[in-house]
């Protein structure tokens, strides 16, 4: 009998299973209550850090929740040749800038890096999104940055 085990990814196996994939659920918190959404995304491996193009609504409770949420959690996991691989990341979420213009809606500090702008995230529909939606780039600082692929534990 084969029992599987977790074995960590180095950062070398972390960041070329991210930059794989392009869906995974971003974790958000607001007091005492929490809200995980499907988000497509992009990684950058010189900063480590991950990019979201979200979609708001009047009245969206995603973005009161990216609001309130100081430390946000990302996961992201698929089945492999190697078996179930998982990344986990953890740091402060950011706006950044709306999507249709990097050159007016810029962070406070007024940078918007070379990476930002060339950003390929794929698009993500779970619905139709409103006329009158408004869509941000975010990032989510990585400040934690851990992975885990199955192993065969004989």
């Amino acid at each position: 009998m084969t029992r599987l085990t977790g074995e960590a990814l180095d950062d070398a196996a972390i960041e070329s299973f991210l930059e794989t994939q392009s869906v995974g659920t971003l974790s958000l918190a607001k007091g005492n209550e929490s809200y995980a959404i499907p988000v497509s995304f992009t990684f950058d491996p010189d900063d480590r850090d991950v990019y979201f193009r979200l979609g708001y609504a009047p009245g969206s409770r995603k973005r009161e929740f990216i609001d309130a949420t100081e430390r946000a959690t990302f996961v992201v996991a698929a089945e492999t040749e190697a078996g179930w691989k998982s990344v986990l990341a953890r740091g402060e979420p950011e706006h950044r800038s709306t999507v249709d213009d990097l050159d007016t809606h810029r962070p406070s500090d007024r940078s918007v890096s070379q990476a930002e702008r060339e950003m390929e995230i794929p698009f993500y529909h779970v619905f139709d999104a409103p006329a009158d939606a408004v869509f941000a780039l975010v990032r989510l600082q990585a400040d934690e940055l851990t992975g885990v692929v199955e192993a065969d534990g004989r």
